[in-house]
């Protein structure tokens, strides 16, 4: 096996094993999202009776936004690395009656689809996590038809995003772990000023458009929060479970210490910046 098939194969894990999280907080993080699935649908240039992919369909946004903008006659094929992100998707699509969605389990560093396959594509959080995040992006630019849009959204710098800091920073008095690896599979991975431009455009993409849209993440007090974040933050679930119970429940008081200037009444209110950029294939 080698070294990228193994860091493949660890985050299949890291993210089946947050599978069932994002099940149960998908609908809050959709609502928090400032638009996001619409952004990526719009940018993508997604209309009816086209045949689009969503990668790293994760619990099923964009992709059911998606489904529903290319009726009638359209159709979205899902992908995740995760069966049970697959599962995730295809539940969620049957419960919002869509019968014009295939989720199917597939590495983006190798689709299995032929050339020039779809009209569109979008991948939501999902191109920072590969071993090699070109090789993913020039896969999703071969099964674009000539003249496709793809659309996709990452994280910012980690200062403009306190949603993932200020739990972070606090796990880390806990859990003291190296400084990251700035090529390694990671939420902040392609923050960086110009990265997520030049992954695209190494991938063989031209007009590449990138933007900032700040949005507020709203929680209905700390505990639910706390809630929200272990179901949807992987890694901070992973890392939990290294802890024994006492330094769980000392390291969730420090947490809520920390939220305090984030307190709105009882609510908690924390930014976050993904980065939005769409390219197109020529």
């Amino acid at each position: 096996m080698t070294a990228i098939d193994d860091v493949t194969e660890q985050q299949r894990a890291v993210w089946s094993a947050a599978a069932a999280g994002w099940e149960r907080s998908a609908d809050w993080f959709e609502k928090n999202s400032g638009g996001l699935s619409e952004w990526l649908c719009d940018a993508a240039g997604m209309r009816a009776g086209m045949h689009v992919l969503d990668v790293a369909c994760g619990s099923g946004n964009p992709a059911t936004t998606a489904a529903e903008r290319v009726r009638p006659g359209g159709r979205v094929v899902a992908t995740d690395l995760s069966p049970d992100m697959v599962a995730v998707t295809e539940r969620k699509a049957r419960r919002l009656g869509l019968d014009n969605v295939e989720v199917r389990e597939m590495d983006a560093q190798a689709l299995a689809f032929p050339d020039a396959t779809f009209d569109a594509a979008t991948c939501r959080f999902g191109l920072m996590l590969p071993a090699d995040p070109v090789k993913a992006a020039a896969e999703i630019r071969r099964v674009l038809k000539p003249g496709a849009r793809f659309a996709t959204a990452v994280w910012d710098v980690p200062a403009k995003n306190p949603f993932f800091t200020t739990i972070s920073a606090v796990l880390a008095e806990f859990v003291p772990a190296p400084p990251p690896d700035p090529e390694a599979p990671g939420v902040f991975r392609l923050a960086p000023p110009g990265e997520l431009e030049r992954v695209l455009r190494a991938a063989g993409f031209d007009d590449v458009r990138v933007e900032a849209r700040p949005i507020t993440l709203t929680y209905d007090s700390p505990d639910d929060y706390w809630r929200i974040q272990t179901d949807l933050a992987a890694p901070l679930r992973a890392a939990l479970g290294t802890l024994p119970p006492d330094q769980v429940s000392r390291l969730k008081a420090r947490v809520f210490e920390s939220l305090r200037p984030h307190m709105d009444g009882a609510a908690v209110r924390l930014g976050a910046t993904p980065i939005c950029a769409s390219a197109g294939r020529n």
